[in-house]
């Protein structure tokens, strides 16, 4: 079998793509739709080919949208073959050879696998094997599925034994689906079927916690990996147990709450069995309509008074539609007409309304009034009703109680009178302020008490003290897993140049931290015991929450939690410098400069400390 072999009179081989254990993969295209196709090809006398082929035609069966589907099938001439749809991407062994994904990529990804996983296991089919391998994320975007049932059957000599010991299919495709979530977020494969990406390590028969073997993994993403991978050790949570179960717990997390429960597609045979329209030459299912009902005439308009114009009643000589009687609901979908029926159109069951009458066209209103107009003030409790002959403009304000116009002549005198008097208190003002300051430069004092020179203050306090060198600094972060948060950047924070950054991880979701942990910081070790009167930290980005921490007098040991030091001070919502001003000065060998809350950046929120300088 070389390239350019034609199978079943219509697939064309191309490009062999892989060859293994008697098995060969095949680009292939078919000539009839002119499109590319993918090919496993067995020889028939291969033990392998029954189940090859019966994998096949079950795997049909199965019709959710991220499986890559099996078009054809045959045993023909000594050749046992299998056609697919073809997909155009990368997989995801492939996208891990240059990184792990990002949490909210990684869990997005996973849930899509998990929802067609459900799927699958609803039609009591399991894939058999689920690697990085067999999951592609097309060119488009989407999460497809390889080789759903069939790579099970052509792989079934290469099994390898399983380090979870004896379990079902259908549990090594829960483990599977808990190992593409593990492997997007570390880079290692826990799963039961074979992988090309390195092994988790492990601890015993059983992988290490995602945390455990790389840091900023959420604790969300990493306790689902494990309710899944540590069945027995999770004593105080339920285990997890089923791919429907990891489809909804993935979707919680990415916020689709609705994403995680599959749908029960129908089977081929419902399919077949659903009645169909009747159709014409074009394809286009033909339902008869009837004619649409002309609207009536819209009858005059109801002359006021009354509040509201109503339509016009239909004539006397037709008689009122009858009613049509109430259906229910939950009748209607079990045994109600098909989809096709047009019944509740029919031109007796409703008839459409009449138009409202027209607006009455609004009176214009003149630019200049020849005379002063005089509103009477109404009697009480008589208001009369908007748009009747009542002499004000229609599109004013109700007129309430009578009230004395002024004439023009007299209120435009008054406004004149009132812009002059406005321009000379404001000129006395100015003379007064100019005398003011003229008595200040030369420091003479006034009749009733002394007058203080005035000055502009500095729009900052300047930080007074003699600068206390920072000996060294770490990065801080107890609460980390692994405790660390770029300790290749700390000495950045007291170079002495404000362009360089000590910078923490993003955080996604929330300003503190991403509710992953209260805050991380960095320690300074000052050398020896020392009286601090001042520390600045200059910052990149806003708002942002600090404080400030310290140990105790003689203590020559750093702090290893946070718990191990005082907090002095805090400021929160501050910009690009938080200035901390300790009064009294405090003597301390070791200070925290610990955030908890951090300004947004693209993905997320990151804090970035410049400079750090502590004085006495």
């Amino acid at each position: 079998m070389s390239p350019g072999t034609l199978l079943g009179g219509r697939y064309r081989l191309e490009v062999l793509l892989s060859e293994q254990g008697g098995a060969r993969f095949w680009r292939a295209t078919d000539t009839v739709l002119a499109r590319n196709v993918a090919v496993h090809v067995v020889p028939s006398d291969d033990p392998r080919a029954p189940a090859v082929l019966d994998a096949a035609r079950r795997s049909a069966l199965v019709t959710e949208q991220h499986f890559l589907r099996v078009l054809d099938c045959d045993d023909v001439d000594g050749t046992t073959w299998v056609i697919n749809e073809w997909g155009q991407g990368s997989s995801l062994d492939v996208m891990l050879a240059q990184g792990t994904l990002p949490p909210m990529r990684a869990a997005w990804l996973a849930r899509e696998v998990a929802e067609a996983i459900a799927a699958a296991h609803a039609k009591d089919l399991v894939h058999g094997r689920l690697n990085p391998e067999a999951v592609l994320v097309t060119d488009s975007g989407a999460v497809k599925i390889i080789g759903f049932v069939v790579n099970a059957a052509f792989e079934r000599n290469l099994t390898e034994p399983s380090p979870y010991g004896e379990i079902s299919p259908r549990e090594a495709d829960v483990i599977d689906l808990a190992g593409i979530l593990y492997a997007a977020l570390t880079g290692r494969w826990p799963g039961v079927a074979p992988s090309s990406l390195p092994p988790a390590p492990r601890e015993g028969n059983r992988p290490l916690r995602p945390r455990q073997v790389r840091a900023g993994v959420p604790r969300t993403l990493d306790a689902i990996c494990d309710r899944v991978l540590h069945k027995e050790a999770s004593q105080h949570v339920l285990p997890v147990e089923s791919a429907y179960e990891i489809a909804a717990a993935l979707s919680d997390y990415v916020g689709d709450p609705t994403a995680g429960a599959p749908v029960d597609l129908p089977t081929m045979q419902e399919e077949l069995e659903t009645p169909e329209a009747p159709t014409g030459t074009d394809g286009i299912p033909v339902v008869d309509v009837p004619a649409p009902v002309p609207a009536p005439e819209a009858a005059a308009p109801v002359p006021p008074p009354p509040p509201a114009p109503e339509p016009a009643s239909e004539p006397a000589s037709e008689p009122d539609p009858p009613a049509r009687p109430l259906v229910d609901p939950e009748e209607t979908m079990a045994s109600g007409p098909p989809l096709e029926s047009i019944e509740f159109f029919e031109p007796d069951a409703w008839e459409p309304a009449p138009p409202p009458p027209p607006f009455e066209a609004p009176v214009d209103r003149p630019l200049f009034a020849t005379e002063e107009r005089r509103i009477p003030a109404p009697p009480a409790g008589a208001n009369p009703p908007t748009g009747q002959n009542t002499g004000f403009w229609p599109f004013e304000e109700e007129p309430g109680p009578a009230r004395t116009v002024a004439p023009p002549r007299r209120r435009r005198r008054w406004l004149r009178t009132l812009v002059i008097l406005v321009l000379v208190l404001a000129l006395a003002g100015a003379m007064y302020a100019a005398f003011t300051v003229g008595k200040g430069d030369d420091n003479s004092p006034s009749g009733s008490g002394s007058q203080t020179p005035t000055t502009s203050a500095p729009p900052t306090p300047v930080v007074t003290g003699t600068p206390i060198p920072i000996v060294q600094a770490g990065d801080f972060d107890p609460e980390g897993d692994p405790p660390e948060e770029n300790p290749q950047q700390v000495p950045r924070a007291f170079d002495g140049n404000p362009s360089t950054t000590w910078q923490t991880s993003v955080y996604r979701g929330d300003a503190h931290l991403g509710g992953l942990k209260s805050g991380v910081g960095l320690v300074l070790d000052l050398g020896s015991q020392q009286e601090v009167g001042s520390v600045e930290v200059k910052l990149v980005g806003t708002p942002n929450d600090v404080e400030l921490y310290g140990t105790a007098p003689g203590e020559n040991d750093p702090p290893a939690e946070l718990a191990d030091a005082t907090r002095l001070a805090s400021l929160s919502d501050v910009g690009d410098s938080a200035v901390f001003r300790l009064d009294p000065k405090v003597r301390t060998r070791y200070l925290v400069i610990w955030l908890t809350k951090l300004p947004k950046v693209s993905g997320g929120f990151q804090g970035k400390i410049a400079e750090i300088t502590v004085r006495s």
